[in-house]
């Protein structure tokens, strides 16, 4: 029986052309744009939803304040029709 020589055999990649890496650039360009484009919408979603809270919020206060200035009215007349 023959000893088999080991035979290494080196596979050589397809050459890159120029056009390759500008397709490859381009699509990277693409994929970053779409996330900047993503992220800012995330955030404008997350403003309005603050924003939304933030003016409900207001509203609730706000009716809090009327109806607290609506007690010390009462209170006030109270106190004059009880002093007379």
């Amino acid at each position: 029986m023959k000893d088999k020589e080991k035979c290494n055999i080196h596979v050589m990649p397809p050459t890159i052309t120029d056009s390759d890496i500008v397709a490859l650039f381009n699509g990277i360009m693409s994929v970053m744009k779409r996330k900047v484009e993503l992220d800012a919408r995330a955030e404008i979603i997350k403003t309005n939803l603050t924003n939304e809270r933030l003016l409900t919020q207001l509203k609730e206060k706000t009716a809090e304040c009327n109806r607290l200035k609506n007690e010390i009215i009462y209170l006030k007349s109270q106190l004059k029709s009880e002093s007379v």
